[in-house]
């Protein structure tokens, strides 16, 4: 099948001898003669064993942070916005709100939801009472545990039941010695008279604001219930205590849990004398703790990634990052953190290997002022302070050489998800149109998980599959619904291998073709918003908002060069793979369309492998050189240029006797801000947002292994 638009980008190995030109007109030659049937085949039989289901695994309602109950976030969740799964969250230590009730703000239009269920605050020592509060003495505020186990869980439970769902109950645990971890053990939750005991027990043991010494209800969580391991006190910077919670879960939950570092990038490195921040070596550690065989780091982990695209993505930072934390990486790039998306240099220093001092600091504040200068809500930014400790300064910029990529050139199997991180709406009610915080699960991002032999309904078999399919790491991470469906196959002959899997390749064998086959959707996402979009409209291209193109498709490709131990001095410092470039660019009318989907296809010689490598893939509706948007490689910005930006549909002011601020979907929302060197309100908030959309695709790992792909092919063919 044709690719005309198909690019290539240089050697698929290092120790190449022809030219990039040479090679590129050769694989693009080779491109247009590519046998796929190998891998339509196989394509079609992961069709036909499983599917990707759509999922959220980070959220809160009031039981902690959030505003609404856990039955109405459930609820708005899988019948809403039609996820098939979904892991109900929040934080671990304690909370004062009765989670079964909304505790919302009104906004300033579309009431209904206030007038149907009040807006008042209920609070437990009012629900239940004191007396009913148990463990150690805290005031008015239930222990997590408590909330999980004896409330949370039965709403979450029948709530998915009702929307045949596959619901689960999980913590965003406040990690000892850093921020916070996505996790969960599914336990027993799917028993017809289920319970979340091993969810709860994992927060009274491991979460660093659980200081209840209770032992639980009736000493459950005690010393032979917790297998021999006791409850230890929280302390600063306690990076061993969240490590050994991994073990725990590896010993005694593996089949049933997970462990996944929430915006891992947002509070900038680690430092011990604080609960913030993650480097690569905690990453390294995490992943080394979980592995199911130690002595196998390409094996199955509990902790098997990291959210590398956080939630809040409509706030003014999105992701609520900034520059005031400071961040790593200082910010978000196309809605993903520099861990991810970006190249960060190793904390404490610059990209030049010298150290971050108060001089430099003063002239990054400088740079961000001129660069942002002049935009009111700039303020919210912040400036880089120097009264931290140096290491907790991380510097980034544009590029595809990430620690992602350091971790899979080791042949880590770690992968990148994203999540809501649902709060509120920010200043308006939770059904308005309008959000300044956060959009809910499933409105804009969601992870699409393989799940093999699923059926999707409520039951511990679906489950399982779709924590199987992220761990093996056949996923991938969709922003504003820029793609519903996804085919990334690479073959040798009849052996194939699609995300997360291995490839063994015979580099005498036959060529190795690549396919990728994805739907991108006619008609329009969840955006609120009709007109055209305006980060398109730099390029005067006339894009509704929320019918958005996907532009193009990058696959990337990177060297894997072996594990690197805890005593090697690269451990901590290597933050990056300088073999990562991108192999392959594949423009929208590069795509060739086969019933209703989009294709694209190549074929490499065997012999151009000569080591082990993987294959990742993104893809975006932004096209490379996008001003303030893209580079010219196509590589995402850091998100405060959206806010150079013009947003050249006004908002018209309701009369000023009534002041009601109406929802008008061809307009500009009201609250965008007036950037002053531009002379006009600019994007910002979830108008930036839906305007920016990406997904990111977890890697095919490709091992140059004659016996291995010998062995294979010989199962393939019987």
């Amino acid at each position: 099948m044709p690719n005309f638009k198909v690019s290539f980008r240089g050697a698929i190995h290092s120790g190449t001898s022809l030219s990039a030109m040479c090679i590129a007109l050769a694989f693009a030659a080779s491109a247009q003669a590519a046998d796929t049937s190998g891998a339509e085949s196989y394509a079609a039989q992961l069709d036909s064993e499983g599917a990707y289901l759509t999922g959220d695994k980070h959220n809160h309602t009031t039981c902690t942070d959030g505003t609404t109950s856990v039955r109405t976030l459930v609820d708005q969740s899988t019948l809403v916005y039609g996820l098939d799964w979904f892991a109900q969250t929040g934080h671990g230590g304690s909370g004062s709100r009765d989670c079964r009730f909304d505790d919302v703000q009104s906004g300033n239009f579309f009431s209904d939801f206030e007038l149907e269920r009040g807006n008042s605050r209920e609070l437990w020592e009012d629900t239940v009472g004191l007396d009913g509060l148990k463990g150690d003495e805290n005031g008015n505020r239930m222990w997590r545990w408590q909330s999980l186990t004896e409330y949370a869980y039965p709403d979450v439970q029948n709530a998915g039941q009702i929307s045949d769902a596959t619901t689960w109950l999980g913590i965003e645990s406040n990690v000892p010695g850093h921020e916070h971890v996505s996790m969960a053990i599914l336990g027993k939750q799917f028993r017809r008279a289920g319970d979340a005991y091993a969810t709860g027990q994992f927060e009274y043991l491991w979460d660093r604001n659980d200081n209840d010494f209770s032992g639980g209800d009736e000493n459950e969580f005690e010393a032979i219930s917790n297998n021999g391991v006791s409850k230890t006190p929280n302390t600063a910077g306690d990076h061993a205590k969240s490590v050994a919670s991994v073990e725990w879960l590896r010993t005694y939950h593996r089949r049933d849990s997970y462990y996944l570092p929430a915006h891992i990038d947002r509070q900038g490195a680690y430092v011990s004398t604080a609960n913030r921040g993650f480097n690569v070596e905690h990453m390294r550690d995490y992943h080394n703790a979980g592995l199911f065989t130690a002595t196998r780091i390409d094996g199955p982990s509990v902790a098997f990634g990291a959210e590398l695209a956080p939630g809040h993505q409509f706030q003014t930072n999105r992701g609520s990052y900034s520059l005031g934390r400071p961040t790593a990486g200082f910010g978000t790039y196309g809605g993903a953190g520099a861990y991810g998306a970006a190249e960060i240099a190793p904390p404490g220093t610059d990209f030049d290997g010298t150290p971050i001092t108060d001089e430099k600091i003063d002239a990054f504040n400088v740079f961000f002022d001129e660069e942002f200068g002049g935009n009111p809500f700039t303020s919210s930014l912040g400036n880089i302070s120097d009264s931290r400790p140096v290491e907790r300064y991380v510097v980034g910029r544009p590029g595809i050489q990430t620690l992602w990529d350091a971790l899979l050139g080791e042949g880590r199997r770690y992968f990148n998800f994203a999540s809501s991180d649902w709060h509120n709406r920010g200043a308006f009610g939770p059904f308005e149109p309008f959000s300044t915080n956060d959009a809910w699960p499933g409105e804009y991002q969601k992870i699409y998980a393989y799940a093999e032999g699923g059926d999707g309904g409520y039951n511990l078999g679906t489950a399982r599959a779709i924590v199987d399919g992220m761990r093996s790491g056949n996923s991938f991470s969709v922003w504003g619904d820029l793609i519903t469906d996804l085919d990334f196959v690479m073959c040798q002959g009849a052996v194939c291998a699609t995300m997360g899997e291995t490839l063994f390749v015979d580099p005498w064998g036959e060529p190795i073709v690549w396919y990728v086959a994805l739907v991108d959707p006619e008609g329009a996402n969840n955006s609120p918003y009709t007109f055209d979009n305006p980060s398109l409209l730099q390029l005067d291209m006339n894009i509704p908002i929320n019918e958005p193109v996907l532009d193009n498709v990058d696959i990337i490709r990177g060297d894997i060069t072996g594990p690197i131990f805890p005593d090697q001095p690269e451990y901590t410092t290597n933050v990056s793979n300088p073999t990562t470039e991108i192999y392959a660019t594949i423009q929208r009318d590069g795509f060739e369309e086969v019933d209703g989907k989009l294709v694209a296809s190549g074929e490499i010689a065997a012999g151009d492998f000569t080591n082990d490598m993987y294959f990742r893939m993104r893809g975006t509706n932004m096209p490379k050189g996008t001003p303030n948007e893209t580079d010219a490689d196509g590589n995402p910005l850091i998100d405060y240029y959206a806010n150079n930006i013009p947003c050249p549909f006004p908002y018209v002011d309701p009369d000023p006797e009534t002041a009601v601020q109406e929802f008008d979907s061809n307009a500009c929302p009201f609250y965008l801000p007036v950037n002053e060197r531009v002379g006009s309100q600019v994007i910002d908030f979830d108008v930036e947002s839906w305007s920016d959309l990406w997904f990111y695709a977890n890697p095919i790992f490709v091992e140059v292994n004659p016996r291995q792909a010998q062995r294979a092919a010989e199962r393939a063919n019987r």
